[in-house]
């Protein structure tokens, strides 16, 4: 399976890089091929300019067009067959790059419309890192609050099979130092059969 990661993270220091990482060696173990977009390495602008909003909300494609960067990354989703977000919750949501990522990438005409040329996907999912228990109140809502964002976003729209797997309690008080990392560990294995099962 050809897949596209979108990873969203500033530190290359941090879990979810490592979450990432092992990913990918799971993907590579199932004899899947991957590309990745690492927003933050590309230094991706998150902001949508006026003429990218004109060319999204007017219709008039002879006069606004879509900018470089946009065009690369729908090209990157029309030749995969399955794209995985890796990504931190950041204050109860996801960075403002991934947020910035979907409002730029996610076009009429592209990923909806009457005339969307986004190619069925095979899976979508996600691969979330959070601080909070989502055994507790707070934690559930935060993840239900991501789960109605994503599942109903347009990419997920189009896939076959969707997919939100989440890896809290990572700055859990209750843990002490050696039950963090058994958990870490415990995370990491299942990141990496995760990709290999892709």
């Amino acid at each position: 399976m050809n897949v596209l990661i979108v990873y969203c993270h500033p530190s290359n220091k941090s879990f979810t890089c490592k979450l990432k990482d092992a990913f990918i060696k799971g993907l590579l173990k199932g004899g899947h091929d991957y590309e990745i977009s690492d927003l933050y390495d590309m230094g991706f602008q998150p902001a949508m300019s006026e003429n990218e909003y004109l060319f999204d909300s007017m219709g008039d494609r002879g006069t606004y067009r879509l900018s470089g960067d946009i065009a690369k990354e729908q090209i990157k989703i029309q030749t995969s067959d399955a794209v995985v977000f890796i990504f931190p919750m950041f204050w109860s949501a996801s960075p403002a790059m991934l947020v910035g990522w979907f409002q730029r990438v996610m076009t009429k005409d592209f990923a909806y419309g009457s005339s969307a040329q986004m190619e069925k996907l095979k899976k979508a999912c996600c691969l979330v890192t959070m601080a909070d228990d989502t055994a507790t109140a707070q934690g559930s809502a935060h993840i239900n609050a991501l789960k109605a964002t994503m599942i109903n976003s347009k990419i997920f729209a189009n896939a076959e099979q969707t997919e939100i797997n989440v890896f809290d309690k990572l700055s859990s008080e209750n843990l002490s130092e050696s039950e963090r990392e058994a958990l870490i560990e415990e995370y990491l294995k299942r990141a990496y059969e995760l990709g290999e099962g892709l």
